[in-house]
């Protein structure tokens, strides 16, 4: 949690500096555990680098340590908050189609949490942004479920006076 806290204040050198001490912990930790709901071990590690590599602005070191991340072993909140972070990562390279394929894998996985992340609407945001005029629909609909966009039914129906 150090590294991340220091990668959202920008401090690169104390994230990796953290990063690194939670690496050597998780090796003597062995294959992880689940003490108190932790989860800690080197997958735990391994999805936290990801996600400091995303606050920092890294998207491509991000999706290179992703690649190596067995992660289907941990918790769907786990697993999701990795397929969020993997999007924030996708769409900061443009590669809108993968962002919105991770958003909906995260979004299967565990549908409450995904709506109500804290990076899942601002990513879901960026991939409006990045569509322009005309979003991919699976993106529309996305943000619908998110509360990033109204829906459009109910919009146009409250707007015109017609019975919602």
């Amino acid at each position: 949690m150090l590294a991340i806290t220091a990668a959202r204040d920008n401090d690169r050198t104390a994230a990796y500096r953290h990063l690194d001490l939670a690496r050597q912990v998780a090796e003597k930790v062995g294959g992880g555990r689940d003490d108190y709901g932790t989860e800690f071990g080197p997958v735990n590690v391994a999805i936290h680098a990801v996600s400091v590599a995303v606050d920092l602005g890294d998207a491509g070191h991000a999706l290179d340590l992703a690649r190596s991340v067995d992660y289907q072993a941990l918790s769907p909140e786990r697993q999701a908050r990795h397929m969020i972070d993997l999007a924030a990562a996708h769409a900061m390279r443009r590669q809108i189609g993968e962002a919105i394929q991770d958003l909906q894998r995260a979004e299967q996985l565990t549908p409450e949490l995904t709506h109500a992340h804290h990076g899942a609407r601002p990513v879901t945001r960026d991939l409006l942004q990045l569509s322009g005029i005309r979003p991919r629909p699976e993106l529309r609909d996305l943000a619908e479920r998110f509360g990033v966009l109204p829906n459009s039914e109910h919009s146009h129906r409250h707007a015109t006076g017609l019975p919602v």
